[in-house]
């Protein structure tokens, strides 16, 4: 798994759920189209294994509704359909496989409360069906109804670790909603583990190191990020965090840079990288090459971060029109962005703070 780490609060992790289930960029839901979203769940649910639990009398029963439902199915017949395996879940009440196909069919008929309680009494018959959590995230996902798709995914997740403990991809999936949640203890603790089991894998080091930083505990960041260096010393991300780091705090300038470069030169159109190298040259006062470096950064990126960096470097050149513009572009593009309100409201007019 690749992790695309800009140093700016904006970590870029794919969370991918056992068998890729589902999915999440941090702070993105999976968006399915209608018709996507009824393929998905109809072909996941009519392709399940099944067992009925009654007795071979009872199960000829079974088979003949089940068979007729699926006939039904096939040629259109919703409704009928959905009749014919209502009787089939009359006779084995607990056929986790019944329900599963009652719910596709209500999906195809556009009933989504039914084929939700549908699933749910499939979970409840078995909680640790993969299936039947499955389906409750793709059709959360399809209503757009976050809060209980985020439970889902939490509860199919921690159900996949609790069954696979030591599969990595789980781990790091369940950790990384936890930071999507800003859960970060939780999500420290499981990488702690991780790295506890694999002390080579340096993608997790670095990660914790993120999370330790996003914590409030910059020493601890800065050792699992030394950490990742000894093991693979061109680490772009892990030499990019420290050059940052260090340029913020005014610390170890020389090597900031010696780091940073080697971070670009790894990943030339990285902006992120780019401009923490303009930023050491800031503070190093070499202004010529900040500037240079940080119009770079922004042609490639459009960062929060880029944007108040090329307005302090203005301001502090004595440029203040080029400054504001910079502030307000980055408004702009980050309404959320308050140290670019508080610096546009300080530099610029109080009263023509931009709307996007």
């Amino acid at each position: 798994m690749k992790f695309l780490h800009s140093r700016h609060q904006n970590l870029a992790v794919k969370s991918t759920a056992y068998a890729s289930a589902a999915q999440y960029y941090a702070q993105e839901r999976l968006i399915l189209t209608r018709v996507g979203f009824i393929f998905a769940l109809c072909v996941f649910c009519l392709s399940s294994s099944f067992a009925f639990a009654e007795s071979k009398e009872v199960t000829k029963k079974i088979y003949g509704n089940y068979l007729r439902g699926l006939f039904h199915a096939q040629v259109g017949d919703y409704r009928l359909a959905l009749l014919e395996l209502e009787k089939a879940k009359q006779l084995d009440r607990d056929s986790l496989h019944i329900r599963l196909k009652i719910a596709s069919l209500l999906i195809r008929l556009g009933e989504l409360d039914r084929a939700e309680q549908e699933l749910k009494e499939a979970k409840r018959i078995d909680p640790d069906s993969f299936d039947a959590s499955f389906a409750l995230i793709i059709l959360y996902s399809y209503a757009q109804r976050d809060a209980e798709l985020e439970k889902e995914y939490e509860d199919f997740l921690k159900k996949a670790s609790r069954l696979k403990p030591n599969d990595l991809l789980i781990s790091e999936s369940l950790a990384q909603f936890y930071f999507y949640k800003k859960n970060l203890n939780e999500a420290i603790k499981i990488y702690e583990t991780i790295v506890k089991n694999n002390p080579q894998y340096t993608d997790g080091i670095f990660l914790l190191g993120y999370f330790h930083e996003e914590a409030g505990r910059l020493d601890e960041a800065i050792a699992q990020w030394k950490r990742v260096l000894e093991i693979e010393p061109a680490h772009a991300a892990a030499l990019n965090s420290l050059a940052y780091i260090y340029a913020e705090a005014g610390n170890n300038l020389d090597e900031a840079e010696d780091m940073s470069k080697r971070a670009v030169a790894k990943e030339q159109e990285n902006g992120s990288y780019i401009d923490t190298l303009g930023w050491i040259y800031f503070k190093k006062k070499n202004y010529k090459m900040a500037e240079v470096q940080l119009l770079k950064a922004l042609s490639l990126t459009k960062d929060p971060a880029i944007y108040e960096h090329l307005g302090d470097f203005y301001i502090e050149t004595n440029d203040q029109a080029k400054a504001v513009q910079y502030y307000r572009e980055g408004m702009v593009n980050f309404p959320q962005a308050k140290s670019l309100q508080e610096k546009f409201q300080k530099y610029g007019k109080k009263d023509s703070i931009p709307q996007k």
